[in-house]
């Protein structure tokens, strides 16, 4: 050790420690101002507020994905059910035979009430109608009065002098059960847009001379085709339906509700030969057809009808109808339709057109959900040719009304009122003398959706000087439809 070195004592000890501390102090407030400003840096020195430290940016998270709207989905689920829809109904139809039946059997029993089923008698002596004794024979009443089936054949035509006529039924006033009508109506879809239809009738009869009594008519062989897509357009060519009146409809068994047709269906409800258009327009309110035909609209049976014309003429058709909806603020379906119809054209059965026959009527129908009430009415007028054999008409007036009504699911009745006022006249060889008043009852049982059962009483009246002379009729039908 060296001996100059005096050892340090206590107060000098104590000083140095004092120098240390304060050393170390001045050193950590250097430090913590440097510090300071290091962290104040220029936001000090521009006097601003200090702004909070910030954190690190975080990326934006993407917005959820909205659902989608629920009517684009109903839409949506809406197309795939259509389109599902439409593949099953191409394949029903490619599975449906285009090919389909209607028709029926009609079996009835009929008695005839006086006159020997005859609804005619024979002025004698022109005792009744003095003012017709220029013509050879006169007779009275009128001869398809006494109709005992839809097809409006008669119990009996008579035998008046001078002419000899295919009788069907030629009961002679007997009573019995009768096979009215066989009927096959075939339809076939040619296209989507073209449909052919026929009607055939098988009639059985009585034979006699080793020849049989049974024959067929084709009384429907045309081809429809609808013009526009709605179905509401159409146009026929071939045998076709009339479109004078609206009787036509229900010309066969399983579509009238009774049985007989009226009085006046012998000029309105027979086929035509030759071209018609139809067309419903303005949401059904207003009906229009028209055709152009060999003939008129008379049944093949009657005076004044030919199939096969003699003549270049031809005869014009037509009819104009509105149907007005009834009650549809109550939610029913009724219809209320007021019609005009017209026919002119050259006579049947004449060789050229200097003769013409024309008919003019008007209808009217109210159809209710369980009800349909009915009335027509028409006059007409041809010349004749009696060299020829065409026979002449003066049809003043006639018509009928008519109300049919389904009471119950079960039981329907039917009543109906109507008059004929005509002459009919061949040259000066004869003439029929019509003033008829005709009323019917009848009653209609619905066994099931193809079985019917109809009752129907006809009552037969003369007036007009006409002397009353009792022709009634009591005939039944059973209707089994396919």
């Amino acid at each position: 050790m060296n001996a100059d070195r005096e050892p340090h004592s206590p107060s000098r000890r104590a000083l140095i420690g004092t120098r240390r501390r304060r050393s170390l102090t001045a050193v950590a407030l250097q430090v913590a101002a440097a510090s300071a400003t290091a962290f104040a840096g220029p936001a000090f020195a521009q006097d601003e507020v200090p702004r909070p430290p910030t954190l690190p940016e975080v990326p934006a998270a993407e917005p959820p994905e909205q659902e989608p709207d629920r009517i684009d989905l109903l839409e949506e689920r809406i197309a795939m059910l259509t389109e599902r829809l439409e593949k099953s109904e191409e394949e029903r139809r490619k599975n449906v035979s285009s090919l389909s039946w209607n028709g029926y059997v009609d079996f009835g029993f009929f008695a005839p009430i006086g006159n020997r089923g005859a609804g005619w008698v024979q002025d004698f002596g022109n005792l009744q109608f003095p003012q017709y004794s220029n013509y050879s024979w006169t007779f009275l009443g009128d001869i398809l009065a006494t109709a005992v089936n839809t097809r409006g054949e008669v119990a009996d035509l008579g035998d008046p002098p001078g002419i000899t006529r295919f009788d069907s039924i030629n009961s002679d006033g007997g009573a019995g059960f009768l096979v009215n009508e066989i009927n096959l109506r075939p339809k076939y879809l040619l296209s989507e847009n073209a449909i052919m239809r026929a009607s055939l009738n098988f009639t059985p009869r009585s034979g006699e001379n080793f020849a049989l009594g049974d024959f067929f008519d084709a009384d429907l062989a045309e081809l429809e085709y609808l013009v526009t897509k709605d179905g509401k357009t159409s146009f026929f060519a071939g045998k076709i339906l009339p479109v004078f009146g609206i009787e036509y409809k229900e010309r066969k068994s399983d579509q009238r509700f009774a049985i007989t047709p009226s009085l006046v269906a012998r000029y309105t409800t027979g086929s035509q030969l030759g071209l018609k258009i139809r067309s419903r327009l303005l949401d059904d309110w207003l009906l229009l057809a028209a055709a152009v035909t060999n003939n008129s609209s008379t049944i093949e049976s009657f005076h004044f009808y030919s199939e096969v014309d003699k003549n270049i003429g031809k005869t014009l058709n037509g009819r104009g109808a509105i149907s007005i909806p009834v009650g549809r603020a109550f939610g029913n379906t009724d219809r209320l339709e007021i019609g005009l119809s017209g026919e002119w054209g050259p006579q049947d059965r004449a060789t050229n057109n200097a003769g013409k026959i024309w008919f003019a009527g008007v209808d009217l129908q109210y159809l209710g959900t369980s009800y349909t009430l009915k009335a027509q009415g028409l006059e007409g007028r041809a010349p004749g040719r009696a060299e020829e054999g065409v026979w002449g008409l003066d049809l003043k007036p006639s018509g009928y009304v008519e109300l049919d009504w389904q009471i119950l699911a079960l039981i329907g009745f039917s009543v109906r009122a109507e008059i004929r006022n005509a002459l009919v006249t061949l040259g000066s060889e004869r003439i029929y003398v019509t003033k008829e008043a005709r009323y019917t009852g009848g009653l209609r049982i619905v066994v099931g959706p193809h079985i019917a059962v109809k009752i129907e009483y006809l009552h037969n009246d003369e007036y007009g000087g006409v002397r009353d002379f009792r022709n009634d009729v009591f005939t039944s039908s059973l209707v089994l439809a396919l």
